[in-house]
């Protein structure tokens, strides 16, 4: 029986070639979609599951407020004291492993009196840090390998970028050097952790390092420091096995509060799940670790459930609109007698036969589709068609939609009347078919408007947020740091000039962070002429040359004069109006009591955007100060970008004359400033794509149901124009319906749509508005986009001469 049900279906389809080419093609854009999405979710939420006893595994991590006024941030780190007294006060702690990650650091390989340096990805931990995560030692041994100071532990992958092919117990004892001078030999070596993490460390040096080193000082937990900011500690835990976490965050909790801690920098601290951690925003310091959000694949996961149901949607109207047309087949199947459960699962089998068609090709686009959007997709995301994950993923994918768009019109189609289906077609009827198709083409549209109305509002936004005047220069600027633990203020001044006397180099400055990014200040001055509270503002540390290299319009008074110690201040405009002054240039001369000393503000600036455009303009001061990182603005009107690339060149050149070990690492000022609205601009990418594709699908649609209406009323056709339609009649007979649903869809999504993008906007405190001609624009666009789509077929129909459609057989 299954065979006859087949080769039934298999017959049918070829037979109905144009209906199965367009159920094909709408249904493996949906699956692909689904498959798609499915790979990417797949690979996201697999990250640090592969840990032994990964769900008894847990960072601790704070939340940050520096300023009274503004939300909590995450930082993925503690106060550097509160490990131990965890370990010590918290119970239901089976392992602690405090550790501390050197970024940016370079590893020294000595042979044969040949210096080679290669990039490290190092962290400073104990021996806890490699038991928690579960490594597999190769070589050296796991007791002692962490003890001594001095002692490095390496993945195998690194040892043998470091010292070749040879065996792996022959590299224990040999040295290497990191950060320039910390010399540390080798006491084991690691199997490299394959699967996806959020810790991707290949050295490990011992903590017991710290304390006999200049880490001491570089990592800030030399106790005699005068630090602004408190040293912190990035912190891994594996509870015991019965420990319940809450209560164990309880504790912490408690213990957190009843030490002397600055609550107000600190307003507390948390434990996170290992699992968590790559679903989390990084915080400020926090620029290693690569991070998803759970926002983007919750929507992406949106997408695909909505374009798969407009593939289902395609699927019922088309085999509902074909039901009238198979009435004499089924009554003759049930004449021969096909019980209705026969029947159904006859039609059912087309529909699986179909699904499997789409599927396949939808399988077979998944890899293309990967590659046409790389920019858009983990670098690391790999697609293998016959892992049984996905190969059972694309079975029950086709299960669902077999039985999600065939059931449906299987069982209408079944329960014709046989007599009523023998008599002939008669006129066509309408009724709950009808008014279920309406309602089916309008939820289409309706999404397809979302669709739309969403893709136009965030593609204001992103535009207005990348390219309205920030307050400063932004293009052709790059930026660089150096070593502020070694590299004396002089000796980066003369780097500085030399940059300078470049061809092509039109400015350099030096600084402590450029005026917008991720980077912040915070320092707390006192306005002594009206009062003595402490006013949190934002600061800048630069030279003289910064306000000048970026642009920044002064609005009274001065730039400073050249200083390495805080003597003169430049101030925006929101802290002068904050200190009480109508106007900046009533500010100038004024004194600020900062740093423990008095300074005067000798110039005002226009305000200028520091952070993204979610956050308010705060208070900001640039002090001049003794600085060590570069901002170099190129000298680019007018050249290719060849040029601009020597220019750069040169400057590396120079670099290196000073810093002939180091890497010349830097970054374009405009792209660091694009990745504020990395989260929207993605955002914007994926609607721009699921509108294509469901106006795609909606299209798919249409056009089959107008193939089937105009075939379906092609006498009714011909009658009226042998009665004197013209071919415009003909067009608004068969069009008016389906303008209609687009005039109801856009009313539905028009007040969808604006409740949406009105919450969405909420987010920003500078943000475009929301006007009529967005849902005008939407509805224009889907209705000629319909109108095509529906006009097409019938100038067809109405072209047929009516003796043809009015012959009988």
């Amino acid at each position: 029986m299954l065979k006859s049900h087949w080769t039934a279906a298999w017959r049918m389809l070829r037979r109905n070639r144009v209906y199965t080419l367009i159920n094909v093609l709408g249904l493996a854009l949906g699956i692909c979609a689904c498959l798609v999405i499915w790979v990417i979710v797949r690979y996201e939420f697999s990250f640090d599951h592969g840990h032994p006893e990964s769900k008894r595994i847990y960072r601790v991590i704070s939340y940050e407020r520096i300023m009274k006024d503004e939300p909590e941030h995450l930082v993925p780190a503690v106060l550097a004291d509160i490990p131990e007294a965890m370990k010590r006060e918290v119970p239901g702690v089976e392992l602690m492993a405090p550790f501390y990650e050197l970024q940016k650091d370079t590893a020294m390989v000595v042979t044969a009196g040949k210096q080679t340096f290669y990039p490290a990805r190092s962290v400073v931990s104990g021996p806890e840090y490699l038991r928690i995560m579960g490594y597999s030692w190769l070589a050296g041994n796991p007791q002692t390998a962490l003890d001594r100071p001095f002692s490095v532990v390496l993945t195998e992958s690194k040892a043998r970028q470091y010292f070749g092919t040879g065996a792996l117990n022959g590299m224990i004892g040999r040295e290497l050097v990191y950060q320039d001078s910390l010399r540390a030999n080798v006491s084991g070596i690691v199997r490299d952790w394959d699967e996806h993490t959020d810790y991707p460390y290949t050295d490990f040096i011992s903590s017991s390092t710290i304390d006999h080193s200049f880490l001491l000082q570089s990592l800030r937990l030399d106790p005699n420091l005068d630090n602004k900011y408190p040293a912190l500690a990035m912190v891994l835990v594996r509870l015991a096995p019965n420990a319940d976490p809450k209560r164990v965050e309880g504790a912490l909790t408690e213990l957190y509060h009843s030490r002397k801690y600055d609550k107000g920098m600190f307003p507390r601290v948390v434990m996170q799940a290992l699992g968590e951690v790559h679903f989390t925003a990084p915080g400020y310091d926090d620029v290693t670790i690569r991070t998803s959000q759970l926002s983007t694949l919750y929507s992406l996961l949106s997408i695909a459930i909505f374009i798969l149901v407009l593939a289902i949607i395609n699927y019922v109207n088309l085999a509902t609109a074909q039901s009238m047309v198979r009435e004499k087949e089924i009554g003759i199947r049930k004449v021969m007698g096909s019980s209705r459960v026969s029947l159904i699962l006859q039609l059912l089998m087309e529909t699986f036969l179909l699904t499997a068609v789409a599927g396949l090709f939808a399988f077979l686009m998944v890899r293309p589709v990967l590659g046409a959007f790389h920019a858009f997709v983990p670098q690391r995301l790999e697609f293998r068609p016959f892992e049984v994950d996905n190969v059972l993923f694309l079975l029950g994918i086709t299960i669902a939609v077999t039985l999600l768009a065939g059931l449906y019109p299987a069982r209408i189609l079944s329960a014709h009347s046989v007599v009523s289906s023998l008599k002939g077609p008669g006129a066509p009827r309408g009724g709950a078919k009808w008014l279920l198709r309406k309602g089916l083409i309008v939820f289409q549209f309706t999404v397809s408007l979302l669709f739309i109305i969403g893709t136009m509002v965030i593609g204001r936004q992103v535009g207005f947020m990348l390219h309205k005047d920030l307050g400063f220069r932004t293009d052709a600027i790059i930026l660089f740091s150096t070593d502020e633990r070694k590299d004396s203020v002089s000796k980066v001044r003369v780097l500085q000039e030399e940059i300078r006397q470049l061809p092509g180099v039109a400015d350099v400055a030096r600084s402590n962070m450029p005026p917008s990014g991720m980077d912040r200040g915070i320092t707390t001055v006192r306005y002594r002429a009206r009062s003595n509270d402490p006013i949190q503002v934002e600061m800048i540390q630069a030279d003289e040359h910064y306000v000048p290299l970026y642009g920044i319009r002064l609005l009274a008074g001065r730039n400073f004069f050249p200083s390495d110690t805080m003597k003169e201040v430049v101030i925006n405009e929101s802290f002068s109006k904050l200190l009480g002054f109508r106007r900046p240039d009533e500010a100038i001369g004024k004194q600020l009591y900062d740093w423990g000393k008095n300074v005067m503000i000798v110039g005002v600036v226009a305000d200028f955007h520091k952070y993204s455009y979610k956050e308010p303009i705060r208070p900001l001061e640039i002090v001049g100060m003794a600085c060590t990182d570069l901002n170099v603005r190129l000298d680019t009107k007018g050249k290719s970008a060849s040029e601009a690339r020597s220019i750069i060149a040169r400057v590396e050149r120079t670099w290196k004359t000073l810093y002939p070990h180091r890497p010349f690492e830097y970054g374009f000022f405009d792209e660091e400033l694009a990745k504020f609205y990395q989260k929207e601009q993605t955002m914007e990418w994926l609607l721009n794509i699921a509108t294509g594709i469901t106006l795609l699908i909606s299209c798919i649609g249409l056009f089959g149901l107008m193939l089937f209406t105009t075939e379906r009323r092609t006498r009714e056709i011909g009658i009226r124009k042998v009665m004197g339609a013209g071919v415009k009649d003909i067009l608004v007979l068969l069009g008016k319906d389906f303008v209609r649903l687009v005039l109801i869809a856009l009313a539905i999504a028009s007040a969808g749509g604006w409740y949406f993008a009105h919450r969405w906007l909420q987010d920003y405190a500078y943000r475009v508005s929301i006007g009529a001609d967005v849902f005008l624009l939407a509805g224009a666009g889907l209705m000629v986009v319909t109108v095509l789509t529906v006009g097409l077929q019938s100038v067809k129909a109405a072209m047929v001469n009516p003796v043809e459609s009015l012959r009988s057989e």
